[in-house]
């Protein structure tokens, strides 16, 4: 009866997903797939269309090829134009987010490069210049795509800004020492080449998240001039949200383009890089989504109708706690004891602490080593291998926000679950 009760349960569980999600939501992992294919067949099978999407001296924005820089820039303009700015002042000096700003530093810039170095001398230490690529991909924090994914888990996109605009501030200040102190000083290893890592930084994070912030903030605050915040949301979000996905699929497709024959080339060294790449991806999310169900519970439980603490310190009545509930009619049966943690905060912690910003790591190997050097090859599996991985999580958060408790999730309706027992 126990085995039984537990497959109704998790039965019970994947409806509630597939009830939750568009059309699109249950397409996206089929397009991306064939985004993916696409991109592969015309680069092995056709010469003459790699050469546009690949970044060369005289045709590249900060070391990448215009038409990868174009669908990036699309690809985050619509999430960026959803963010309400109007109200980040208050909502960056609120106690809670503040912790939650503490926990993301430690996490990107202490926790994370450190995981990567490990594992890519754990698997590498044969291979010093695959292993340098790799590593240099872990020092360079989440500053695009992570938006994308963060919009695919329903994560919270005011939290998932702020901390890739410090990301950004962070990276120029620090991508420069880290490389020489990751590459060279802790293994003893003489350092040959001219450091202009700084000026690359800058142009990247300038770029890539300078231009598209700096369009969606414009755009947003001119339509409200212009329609008001009302229509705004009703009609413009609307012609502009699609583009978002437009964009993403994009970029997939010009990504393996550029660089699937030198995987379909290079698939031993690949495979090599592919181990690190994907433990890391794994291990950081993983570890980061149960520390984080710790860290971002309340020490009091939310009230059921999400009353508004007018203490405004993010705890709550325990007496309000809608946790048995949830457990006896939502079909939710794990986390009990941490029942009061938010998903929203949870899933944005995760994607940025396992994304990179490969655009910039692949930048600067190729600016101090070249771009046929094993330094470059590794950069550009980042990309490769972090769309399928981080599509999968993005998938799996979908079930971990049914299968959890969570203070932001909503209680089951008695009469759905009557239907599913």
């Amino acid at each position: 009866m126990k085995g039984q009760a537990k497959h109704t349960m998790r039965r019970g569980t994947w409806t509630q997903i597939v009830r939750k999600l568009s059309w699109m939501d249950i397409l996206l992992p089929f397009t991306i797939i064939l985004s993916i294919i696409i991109g592969l067949v015309i680069s092995e099978y056709c010469n003459n269309a790699r050469k546009p999407f690949t970044p060369s001296p005289h045709q590249n924005l900060v070391g990448v090829s215009i038409p990868l820089a174009v669908g990036m820039i699309i690809m985050m303009l619509p999430p960026l134009c959803n963010v309400e700015w109007e109200i980040l002042p208050s909502y960056i000096w609120s106690p809670y987010i503040g912790r939650q700003l503490i926990y993301s530093l430690v996490i990107n810039w202490i926790i994370c490069p450190f995981i990567m170095f490990g594992l890519a001398w754990l698997v590498l230490f044969k291979e010093p210049e695959y292993r340098e690529g790799i590593i240099m991909i872990g020092m360079a924090r989440c500053i695009a795509m992570v938006i994308t994914w963060n919009q695919i888990s329903g994560g919270d996109m005011m939290l998932c800004v702020v901390i890739v605009i410090i990301n950004s501030v962070l990276q120029m200040i620090l991508y420069a020492p880290y490389q020489i102190f990751f590459s060279y000083v802790i293994t003893g290893t003489s350092y040959d080449h001219h450091l202009n890592i700084y000026s690359d930084v800058a142009k990247s994070v300038g770029v890539f998240l300078g231009i598209p912030l700096g369009a969606g903030f414009i755009i947003r605050f001119i339509s409200f001039a212009l329609v008001g915040k009302k229509r705004f949301n009703e009609k413009v979000m609307p012609l502009i949200k699609p583009w978002g996905l437009i964009g993403f699929h994009y970029t997939i497709i010009v990504i393996f383009i550029g660089n699937g024959h030198s995987f379909l080339h290079h698939i031993g060294s690949a495979f090599l890089c592919f181990v690190p790449l994907t433990l890391y991806f794994l291990i950081t999310w993983f570890s980061c989504f149960f520390i984080m169900r710790i860290l971002t519970r309340s020490k009091r439980a939310p009230h059921p109708d999400n009353t508004i603490d007018n203490d405004n310190d993010g705890d709550y009545d325990e007496s309000e706690c809608n946790c048995e509930k949830q457990l006896l009619i939502g079909n939710k049966h794990y986390g009990k004891s941490t029942c009061s943690a938010d998903f929203a905060v949870t899933m944005t912690q995760c994607f940025t602490a396992a994304s990179n910003n490969f655009e910039l790591s692949l930048a600067v190997a190729v600016s101090l080593y070249g771009n046929s050097s094993k330094q470059a090859i590794a950069a550009t599996f980042g990309p490769l291998l972090e769309v399928p991985i981080l599509l999968i999580l993005a998938i799996i958060s979908k079930y971990f926000e049914q299968a959890f408790i969570w203070k932001d999730s909503k209680v089951v309706e008695e009469e759905d679950v009557t239907n599913e027992l």
